[in-house]
């Protein structure tokens, strides 16, 4: 009986881990799946081949086909998830009603979060794109399998996404208020778990550096406006200057730029190539571009299409 015990108190601890981890990944799939199916049939209506300003009007739509029992806008966000505190990947605290925009879902978007609790009870916090990418009704689906670990070591193949969900992304709680209420880390997974890409964070998408704060690399990803002295949509600077803007950001000034290129060599997460713009002008026609290869800076006709870097708080 004695060798009985200490064989059980040895393989029950890592029976019951296996146990877990296989009904989170099945939980985990379960819940895509559900907003997959929903946002399958809203693109079957055609209701994904345009765009939607907020995540609250996407929300809006989303509802007709998702059953929904509670909603909870950015200011109310916590209300719609089963603990007040969660543990993030890099082993942080992070308080839940400070996850209001997709920033704080480490998603480069500038849109509010919803919070939604399902007819099942999953919780869910959300966040729409409107640059993530349209699918016309005649449109295929393509449908996406995902690896799930399910213990011991092993991954199963689950029925997860498809095409659809290109413009979203969430955090769920696969198991509700039980513990451990963390993020994935040190490539093991627990019971907070992803769409795709979001997680938990105090707000910087990108890069974080001491002195000047987030700095988020949008690369050539913008469009030019029409904006003096060119009238033709051909201003990239503009365009530059608008789309960290739209992230609530700003382009930032020779000097900062250039302190950003010196941080390169110590800090892989910043480009290490690449001609990027400034918001300091040279003349009416011509702005300060900084090379992430050199350091060196030069002035550039406002028409060329140089790298982006945004930074903000």
């Amino acid at each position: 009986m004695g060798i009985i015990g200490v064989v059980a108190a040895i393989t029950l601890p890592a029976l019951i881990e296996n146990v877990t981890e296989r009904k989170n990944s099945e939980r985990h799939a379960n819940i895509v799946y559900k907003v997959t199916q929903a946002m399958d049939i809203m693109k079957a209506h055609g209701e994904l081949s345009g765009t939607y300003p907020t995540t609250e009007a996407f929300v809006d739509e989303l509802q007709k086909y998702l059953k929904i029992s509670k909603r909870c806008d950015s200011n109310h966000i916590a209300d719609c998830w089963p603990t007040d505190k969660v543990t993030d990947g890099e082993g942080n605290e992070f308080e839940v009603s400070k996850a209001k925009t997709g920033k704080n879902l480490s998603l480069n978007t500038n849109t509010n979060n919803v919070g939604l609790i399902l007819a099942d009870g999953a919780s869910i916090i959300l966040n729409y794109n409107p640059d993530g990418g349209k699918i016309d009704d005649t449109d295929p689906l393509v449908a996406v399998k995902k690896s799930l670990p399910v213990g011991g070591g092993r991954s199963k193949e689950f029925v997860y996404t498809s095409n659809s969900t290109a413009s979203i992304d969430f955090v769920t709680d696969v198991n509700g208020s039980a513990h451990p209420n963390a993020e994935t880390s040190n490539n093991q997974f627990h019971d907070i778990r992803n769409l795709t890409a979001a997680r938990f964070t105090k707000g910087c998408a990108g890069t974080e550096l001491s002195g000047i704060g987030c700095v988020v690399n949008v690369g050539t990803s913008y469009d030019p406006v029409s904006e003096a002295p060119y009238t033709s949509n051909n201003n990239y600077w503009a365009g530059a200057k608008k789309k960290c803007e739209s992230l609530g950001m700003t382009l930032p000034d020779k000097e900062t730029l250039v302190n950003i290129a010196n941080k390169r060599a110590s800090n892989p997460n910043l480009p290490q190539t690449g001609w990027f713009w400034s918001s300091s002008e040279l003349y009416t026609i011509t702005a300060w571009g900084v090379s992430f290869d050199s350091g060196i800076e030069y002035g550039y006709g406002k028409y060329n299409q140089l790298g982006v870097l945004c930074v903000g708080n």
